[in-house]
């Protein structure tokens, strides 16, 4: 973020906001503002047309909130980006917070991740997949390994006598992401810091791969083959489907999220089966199920932070891993949840930035952020 706003259009914008009778309008519309950008989503983001001029678009019973020069949008569009949903003085708070001055735009630039990964072959060997040659990059257990053109990793038939049992593993950093498609035809997509571990071709009487961090599936239909997903102690069996696994140590919580399909969950007990739009919890105690948001979990793979009422700390652990940064709370954990949808390939300060206008105050010090308190 850059900019700021002159006196007068800050007197204008804070009389504004000052009116009790705008926070509700105000609100209301950035709600209706965020579900008509995801029903949207096959429509390219504008970055000539900030948040706020969307939200100002939105009919609000009449009331049309004045228009400044495009900096002063760009303020105000951050600050209508991130939006407390709690109400009472968390939500005053929200519509009444004072930008503070700004202290990160004069740090070093700390940028967003990217497609980095590194493929460990059945032998030990590894591929640096960043800096690999498109085209074979080796043969494993019957499968040709191929880097493709759009930078994908995938897994083609080769020797079907060969019948081996070999394993390979797929690794992201802090700071990367990847997609595979395996060797049955299933699409996997890798969020930060995680791995899956599969055989390089699927010969048994099931398809079963082991994964940490956070991914996401696309499973090729076989009925013969159930595709099992292991995290942890965890088990989640499918036959083909789309959904989301995230298994990464730091979250406690094993969390599978069905978006098609249908899969059935497994943990000290008996299955417990998931329709589309619930997510499986997985806990010493047992599963529990619940409806959640679908889109704003896999929102990830859209290249979007979407927080649905997202905690404070939730949201500072997915931000760690994604800029591969350390993260430090001078004080409590911000008690805070956040709802807003944010490009992944936003700056890490302009994320900060959009934050500190609900009064959450940082400090950046090299690759380590400092929640103040």
């Amino acid at each position: 973020m850059s900019g700021a706003l002159t006196a007068a259009e800050e007197t204008e914008w804070q009389a504004l906001i000052g009116d009790p009778a705008m926070a509700a309008p105000i609100q209301e519309a950035i709600r209706r503002l965020l579900e008509q950008t995801e029903a949207s989503t096959g429509e390219p983001e504008d970055a000539g047309q900030p948040l706020l001029e969307k939200v100002l678009s939105v009919d609000k019973g009449g009331l049309r909130l004045p228009l400044y020069g495009r900096r002063a949008v760009r303020w105000a569009a951050a600050a209508a980006a991130v939006v407390l949903l709690t109400g009472g003085p968390l939500a005053y708070r929200a519509l009444h917070h004072t930008p503070p001055a700004a202290k990160v735009a004069q740090i070093p630039t700390i940028t967003p991740g990217a497609d980095r990964a590194v493929l460990v072959l059945s032998g030990g060997g590894q591929v640096d997949l960043n800096g690999a040659r498109q085209g074979l990059l080796s043969r494993q257990g019957g499968s040709k390994v191929v880097k493709l053109a759009d930078g994908r990793l995938a897994y083609e038939a080769g020797n079907a006598a060969d019948t081996t049992p070999v394993y390979n593993t797929l690794i992201t950093p802090r700071g990367g992401k990847y997609q595979v498609t395996l060797p049955d035809g299933t699409k996997v997509w890798l969020n930060a810091a995680s791995s899956i571990r599969f055989p390089a071709a699927f010969s048994g009487g099931d398809r079963t791969v082991d994964i940490t961090g956070e991914v996401y599936f696309e499973v090729a239909r076989d009925t013969r083959k159930p595709f099992i997903v292991r995290a942890g102690q965890t088990q989640t069996r499918v036959l083909g489907t789309r959904f989301d696994v995230m298994a990464y140590e730091d979250e406690q919580i094993v969390r599978t999220t069905l978006l098609e399909g249908a899969v059935a969950l497994r943990h000290h007990g008996p299955d417990v089966v998931l329709k589309p739009g619930e997510q499986g919890a997985f806990e010493d105690a047992g599963i529990t199920t619940r409806t959640v948001n679908t889109a704003a979990t896999v929102a990830w793979k859209d290249g979007y932070y979407y927080f649905d009422r997202t905690r404070m700390d939730e949201v500072m652990r997915q931000i760690a891993r994604w800029y591969d940064v350390d993260v430090v709370y001078q004080g409590n954990v911000p008690r805070d949840e956040i709802v807003g949808k944010i490009p992944r390939t936003a700056d890490v300060t302009e994320v900060l930035h959009v934050m500190e206008l609900i009064g959450i105050r940082f400090r950046i010090e090299g690759k380590k952020i400092i929640v103040l308190s």
